[in-house]
């Protein structure tokens, strides 16, 4: 996966508790400094052991890490009762995101948040939003027809698309130069938690340079949302506003709600979308198999939410480019009660952590798992048609799946057949792309594309 790393020797070193079996032990010097260095390296070293279950040490319980699509869907669906977001990783991203459903650890409160942000994607709800993404992404093909031969970075113009799409959907407002700002000020807040949950020290109250760096962003950050909040342009902002004024929660609730939604509506549909322009330049053939079928399906008019269905090889163009690079690359939870996981016992209150740019990588369950080949997707080509249906989970499995991913499924369809309908891309740059595991899994550095209209 062109991840190394040496945790060397990977070989059974202690068993867990109970006559069961062995599991690689590493060193908590070992597992975080590698993760440290190279925390996609750590899981795909992890992936090589046996069974592909590693654990260590972290503040006086066991951290286990598992890298199967078989064992992630016994924590995320078979037993997700047993299994809470109470994990270091989900604690690490608090200072930034609060309480809000995005890290939350479940329960009712989490139960009631939920049911109160869901008409948020309602099919009325998903109808506007996928008039806006109609109109922001025509916009955008509208632009790019024009420069034909330009070299753009597909990084920052996707960035940019899905915060403009975030701020219509959520906030019923047109992208400003504080929301602009905010995009750099997220990026600062992203590295800062990153490094933060592989070294939380010092905390967070002492004033050195990056705790001081990393408030002021946040500062920055939640007064713009509360600025947005205040104007009141979406039903959405409603129902949370009325919740707040009856009690129900505070400001700063509403804040985080408002605040995880908007950064999970632009950070990963923007990363994701990179990723496919840079994959489609690299595989004409690809390219052209898409441009058959808008050409076939929409016969040169614009497309709409209501040819997706039929839009089959955009559909897996996108779900390859979540499998290759899942925005969401590692995930964590705590066990609440004892549990076995394909014959590894799991003691009540370890911590388990899994990496789905790995496991969406496993031969076990893809076939040419490291080719960009999306024809796998139509439940024929490969190994395992059914097998695979629960180890690709780009927005989750199980009731903790994420609710918008029916509305990132929309702006993402339409975004590539509109572009793909009128552009072409191919590469800018002879160099090599490599992704980079900050909150969301970003790109190292830009991904330039070079233009030509159709």
């Amino acid at each position: 996966m062109g991840h190394e790393v040496s945790l060397q020797p990977l070989r059974p070193q202690r068993a867990f508790i109970g006559p069961m079996r062995s599991a690689v032990r590493l060193s908590a010097a070992t597992a975080f400094g590698a993760f440290r260095r190279d925390a996609l390296g750590l899981f795909a070293e992890v992936a090589r052991a046996p069974d592909g279950v590693a654990v260590t040490g972290l503040w006086g319980r066991e951290l286990v890490f598992i890298t199967h699509p078989d064992h992630v869907a016994h924590v995320t669906r078979d037993n997700h009762r047993n299994y809470t977001k109470d994990a270091p990783v989900y604690r690490a991203a608090r200072p930034f995101l609060g309480s809000g459903l995005t890290v939350s650890p479940g329960g009712e409160d989490w139960l009631r948040r939920r049911r109160l942000v869901q008409p948020a994607f309602s099919l009325e709800s998903l109808a506007n939003a996928a008039r806006i993404a109609e109109e922001c992404v025509g916009d955008l093909a509208d632009r790019w027809a024009t420069e034909a031969g330009a070299i753009v970075d597909a990084a920052s113009e996707m960035t940019a698309l899905s915060m403009r799409l975030a701020c219509r959907t959520l906030f019923g407002a047109e992208m400003t130069a504080a929301t602009v700002a905010v995009a750099a000020d997220l990026r600062v807040v992203c590295d800062f938690v990153v490094q933060y949950l592989a070294r939380p020290f010092p905390p967070l109250f002492v004033p050195t340079r990056a705790n001081r760096r990393f408030h002021a962003a946040m500062r920055r950050v939640r007064a713009t949302i509360a600025g947005l909040v205040a104007q009141r342009n979406t039903d959405l902002i409603a129902r949370l506003v009325a919740d707040r004024e009856s009690g129900s929660s505070t400001p700063d609730q509403v804040a985080d709600e408002l605040l995880g939604m908007f950064f999970a509506g632009h950070e990963t549909l923007g990363h994701t979308l990179a990723w496919c322009w840079h994959l489609l330049a690299g595989h004409p053939e690809a390219a052209e198999t898409l441009r058959g079928e808008l050409d076939t399906v929409l016969a040169g008019r614009p497309p709409t939410t209501a040819d997706l269905p039929a839009l089959e090889f955009t559909r897996w163009i996108i779900e390859e480019t979540m499998r290759l690079y899942p925005a969401v690359w590692i995930t964590m939870r705590r066990a609440v009660a004892a549990d076995t996981i394909g014959g590894y016992p799991i003691a009540s209150g370890s911590w388990l952590a899994w990496s789905p740019y790995v496991g969406n990588r496993h031969p076990d369950v893809w076939e040419r798992p490291d080719d960009f080949w999306p024809q796998r997707h139509d439940g024929e080509h490969g190994r395992g048609a059914a097998h695979r249906r629960h180890s690709l989970a780009p927005f989750g499995l199980g009731p903790r799946s994420c609710p918008g991913s029916s509305l990132a499924m929309i702006q993402a369809g339409l975004t590539v057949a509109t572009v793909a309908q009128r552009c072409r891309v191919a590469p800018g740059s002879d160099a090599s792309a490599r992704p980079d595991p900050s909150i969301t899994l970003r790109p190292s550095g830009a991904l330039p594309v070079r233009l030509a209209v159709r």
